[in-house]
């Protein structure tokens, strides 16, 4: 991929909206966010279905089986992974990425899986009274890495 090429960039805000949406549209008001009840709304306003798949080498992958969208996450991973692998896959289904999909889906994908489970609304007023990375990724239950990477890529580290 050439840098030169802007049609070829990732739609960062553009995915980070659709989660900000999401959010909204499930009435999502607090932190952690309960993503049992995003599903929930997913499955009645998309039929999305989430399974349990034994994958060896992934963590989660959104696949269509029998016309049904199905989310598939390896339990074997980590509480907090799973959460951030389940956000990023509904980032793809909402995003319409299909398998075929790019670097720039996945860039996509993470910056919506990132906004889904660390709202840069709620991160303004938390991080300013709680900079232990360590308190405020449990707080969001997701790891320090991508609670540090959503904050640097936010802007407010």
């Amino acid at each position: 991929m050439r840098k030169s090429e802007p049609h070829l960039r990732a739609n960062v805000g553009g995915a980070r909206n659709i989660a900000r949406k999401l959010l909204k549209d499930a009435q999502i008001t607090e932190v952690p966010v309960n993503l049992r009840k995003v599903l929930d709304y997913l499955k009645t306003r998309h039929d999305l279905e989430i399974w349990r798949f034994p994958f060896k080498e992934m963590d989660g992958m959104l696949v269509t089986i029998d016309g049904q969208p199905t989310i598939g996450f390896n339990p074997d991973t980590s509480w907090v992974r799973r959460r951030f692998t389940i956000a990023h896959e509904i980032g793809h289904f909402l995003m319409g990425h299909t398998c075929n999909s790019n670097e720039n889906a996945e860039a996509e994908a993470g910056q919506f899986a990132a906004e889904l489970l660390m709202p840069l609304a709620f991160l303004k007023v938390d991080f300013p009274n709680e900079p232990d990375l360590e308190k405020l990724s449990y707080r969001y239950i997701v790891s320090k890495e991508a609670l540090t990477w959503h904050l640097m890529d936010c802007r407010l580290i």
